[in-house]
């Protein structure tokens, strides 16, 4: 009994681990079915609503429909479309079309400081334009002034240059000097020694 028992249990565990073989189904393709589906809803819970959606489909399958919403300046946009075997296609008698008109005007100030620039512009243009002329070339004329002092800082320089010198000669005395002393001192060591 218990060898039967053992021999189910082992039968049911083998089988439950190899998975059932999977056989594609085919997804069966229905016909269209005539539709009707709209809502509106608001930005907040309980909130007044600001878009609207509405759509319709036949049954060839063509959905025609809407939406509405209010734009971020408080107007309502509204598109419309239909959906067929063709594609998506929005009507374009309700796409928005840009006010070619209603540019922004300048200010006083702004025309202004626009009539400034340009006659600067010009101005600059103009003068670029030109043929640069090379300036003329003067000598240095020297003053009275500038003359004595010029003699004023030779005689100072040569005086400067008369005492550097001297004191390179007396340098060179001296070095010659301690020399001697140096020799008369190497040849007392000697003599002692």
């Amino acid at each position: 009994m218990h060898k039967y028992i053992a021999l189910i249990l082992f039968s049911a565990g083998v089988s439950q681990s190899f998975p059932a073989p999977q056989y594609p189904t085919p997804t069966p393709i229905l016909p269209h079915r005539p539709f009707k589906y709209e809502f509106a809803s608001g930005r907040y819970p309980g909130g007044a609503p600001d878009r609207y959606t509405q759509s319709e489909g036949d049954a060839a399958g063509v959905i025609r429909g809407g939406y509405a919403y209010l734009d971020p300046n408080h107007k309502w946009q509204k598109v419309e479309y239909v959906a067929d075997e063709n594609g998506f296609h929005v009507d374009p008698s309700v796409l928005p079309v840009a006010n070619l008109v209603a540019h922004p005007r300048d200010t006083v100030a702004v025309a202004q400081a626009k009539a400034n620039h340009q006659n600067l512009y010009e101005q600059i243009a103009l003068r670029n334009s030109q043929i640069p002329v090379a300036p003329q070339a003067f000598a240095n004329v020297e003053t009275a002034a500038v003359a004595s002092h010029r003699e004023a800082f030779h005689k100072q320089f040569d005086q400067i240059a008369a005492e550097h010198a001297r004191i390179a000669a007396e340098h060179e005395q001296l070095a010659e000097l301690e020399k001697k002393e140096r020799e008369l001192a190497k040849e007392q060591r000697l003599a002692y020694v």
